[in-house]
């Protein structure tokens, strides 16, 4: 009987689509000015990381926060994410650059340690349970 049982809800499982999903806590630390939106992306390839929103496995914003600031990623499958963010300081939705494509306004991502442009290979890790990425800004 226990066997048949196990047969049955394997056999639910596969044609239901059922997998496991897993949440992902961002938390964004060190933040110097209080104003504006910060909005944040979650990737899990390397072509749309990290600025193509559109290609975005998701996507978030925080309106409202301090020093600190979380956000939750809900519904995720296991595998390899990387997150980018910006925190809009003029209200116009979108990342502001000089001439040069250098940010003019906050950015981070994760796993970045130093200055340039992040790269997935560099930025990724892996969601297998539920978790919690921090992520400070590059100045």
């Amino acid at each position: 009987m226990k066997t048949l049982l196990c047969i049955l809800f394997t056999f639910f499982i596969s044609f239901t689509g059922f997998s496991q999903t897993f949440e992902l806590k961002v938390v964004v630390e060190e933040i110097e000015d209080k104003d504006g939106i910060i909005y944040l992306s979650l990737h899990d390839n390397a072509d749309s990381f990290p600025s193509d929103d559109k290609k975005a496995v998701k996507t978030g914003k925080i309106e409202k926060f301090n020093t600190t600031a979380e956000f939750t990623f809900s519904g995720l499958k296991e595998g390899d994410y990387a997150i980018s963010i910006f925190q809009d300081l003029n209200g116009n939705e979108e990342m502001d650059t000089n001439m040069l494509g250098i940010p003019k306004e906050p950015v981070g991502a994760s796993n970045m340690t130093s200055l340039g442009r992040p790269k997935f290979s560099k930025c990724k890790f892996n969601v297998s349970e539920d978790s919690t990425m921090t992520i400070k800004y590059m100045n």
